[in-house]
């Protein structure tokens, strides 16, 4: 685990105590600074990004934190569809199309264990997704000839 990860769930329970608190005002007031923060941040980031180009920020999407910060805040340079496709290469898996909802759907010709990390691994590439959808193909069809009808000898 991560400092980054770490801040995270902190941040989370002291989010969840004062949500808890006998004084209401107490989450209002939580809520809205935590709102005033992540926007402050991702202004900034913005302004950060903007100077960078998509080149070099690119670059440093290689780093999970930041790249989940950029995510936060929408400015991930890399599309979903990308980030997915970099994840699903060798797995058996295809990317079909991710809709406007965030929806993911995949095809998959590999075992349901490999599908189940394979979902993990979409939703870690691309938080953002609203649901991964995985079809199986169907198997495939032997065509074999019938007994008795091999070739015959002249």
């Amino acid at each position: 685990m991560t400092s980054a990860e770490e801040t995270g769930r902190h941040i989370e329970r002291l989010l969840t105590e004062l949500h808890d608190s006998p004084d209401p005002r107490a989450a209002a007031a939580g809520e809205e600074l935590t709102r005033h923060l992540v926007q402050l941040y991702g202004d900034g980031l913005a302004r950060i990004a903007g100077l960078l180009g998509t080149e070099r920020l690119t670059e440093l999407c290689a780093d999970p934190l930041v790249s989940s910060l950029l995510l936060v805040h929408d400015l991930h340079p890399v599309p979903a569809a990308d980030r997915i496709r970099a994840v699903l290469a060798g797995t058996g898996v295809d990317l079909l199309g991710v809709d406007d909802a965030g929806r993911v759907r995949l095809r998959a010709t590999g075992s349901r264990c490999a599908v189940r990390d394979v979902e993990s691994r979409v939703r870690a590439a691309a938080p953002e997704v609203s649901s991964v959808d995985v079809a199986t193909a169907p198997p495939l069809l032997r065509i074999s000839l019938r007994p008795g009808l091999g070739h015959s000898a002249s």
